[in-house]
């Protein structure tokens, strides 16, 4: 019985609609991929199929001037033919094709968009800027010594001596005035740089240190620079004194968080600098 006119007018509109919603679900599944990849150097990254599938119609482009390309499935690997048209779009979305066609007979069309025709010579060129910029930004932010250790030479045997062994027994790298400086060096020169190029200071206050010209500069270098980068660096260890004793010789201190000897082993001390130390380079 041949179908009415209805009927015929019906089936076309439901094909139409089922096609509208493939494209859709085409659509989205293809953003869903796409949206979570990186931008590097003002490029969106594909993911491993595109690129894959996209390097298989580059190697089809015979540079004509339509830049356009095609193929058959013959091409694509095997694994990819059941989605095709999922991975066509996700090129269109990423800009490097402006239409695909999908033909009965196995056979497929794309137009290169010209961004397209360059995407490996510009993402071989954005991944190596990235690069150079990570290794700059490194470079700048690591410092040759993860900790200076501030004190008042009387009190190098009895305590910094070892609280420092603790902490240098964790792979930290440690600016010590007893190990960094040698015969003939300017120590005043030797110790401001390490100040300069210490991530953090343990300042080992004592009655020893009040009043002392060179464990005071330290520990102002160290405030000051503090202050201008509004990043941790101070670390004050009060040892044999009181805080209200702090208190009285430095009220610069007098907000910042300290532990004290008598409460903390060295190698509990050194396990809270370690934590500090992950949480700067984290």
């Amino acid at each position: 019985m041949a179908k009415s006119d209805f009927e015929k007018a019906l089936e076309k509109q439901t094909k139409e609609q089922k096609k509208q919603h493939e494209q859709k679900i085409r659509v989205e599944t293809a953003s869903s991929v796409v949206n979570g990849q990186p931008f590097i150097g003002g490029m969106r990254i594909m993911d491993d199929a595109a690129e894959e599938i996209f390097q298989i119609i580059l190697n089809q482009y015979d540079g004509n001037d339509d830049r356009s390309v095609s193929g058959s499935f013959e091409l694509i690997p095997r694994s990819y033919h059941g989605s095709i048209m999922n991975e066509f779009e996700k090129l269109k979305q990423y800009g490097v094709i402006t239409e695909y066609f999908v033909f009965i007979g196995g056979m497929w069309e794309a137009y290169l968009t010209p961004q397209g025709i360059l995407y490996f010579e510009r993402k071989e060129t954005a991944l190596s800027q990235a690069s150079t910029m990570r290794k700059e930004a490194d470079t700048r932010q690591r410092k040759e010594y993860e900790v200076f250790i501030s004190h008042a030479n009387k009190d190098k045997s009895d305590y910094v001596d070892g609280l420092t062994s603790t902490i240098r027994s964790l792979g930290v790298k440690i600016f010590y005035d007893t190990d960094v400086l040698s015969w003939g060096d300017n120590w005043k020169r030797v110790i401001l740089e390490g100040t300069e190029q210490s991530e953090f200071a343990i300042i080992v206050i004592s009655k020893n240190f009040f009043g002392r010209e060179w464990t005071e500069r330290e520990l102002n270098e160290f405030l000051e620079r503090q202050n201008e980068s509004g990043q941790k660096i101070v670390l004050p260890l009060l040892h044999g004194i009181t805080l209200d004793e702090l208190k009285v010789q430095y009220p610069e201190l007098e907000e910042i968080q300290v532990i004290d000897t008598q409460t903390y082993s060295k190698e509990e001390i050194a396990i809270l600098f370690a934590k500090e130390l992950i949480k700067r380079y984290r």
